[in-house]
C-alpha cells in the first residue's frame, strides 16, 4: 500500500505556513512543491504572466478567479 502525502500535511515551501496545494501539477515527472494559498496565487500569477504577458496574464488570472469564486458560493 502506498502512502500519499496531502498538501495539508506540509508547510509552504516559500513562507512556512500550512500548505493547501502542490504546484505545479503538470506531469508526474515534474516535481511539485507545497504552497499556502497566498504563495500559490503568486505562483499562478507568475505562470499566467510568463505565458500571456503582463496585462493579458493578469486579465486571465483575475477572470479565472472570479469565475471559480462564483461557482464555489452556495445559493
Amino acid at each position: 500500500m502506498s502512502s500519499q502525502v496531502k498538501a495539508s500535511d506540509c508547510k509552504c515551501c516559500k513562507c512556512g505556513k500550512q500548505a493547501v496545494a502542490f504546484w505545479p501539477v503538470i506531469d508526474p515527472d515534474i516535481p511539485s512543491s507545497p504552497y499556502c494559498r497566498k504563495c500559490l496565487d503568486k505562483e499562478k500569477m507568475k505562470a499566467m504572466i510568463a505565458i500571456f504577458g503582463e496585462s493579458e496574464g493578469k486579465y486571465y488570472y483575475d477572470r479565472w478567479n472570479s469565475e471559480h469564486k462564483k461557482k464555489g458560493k452556495k445559493k
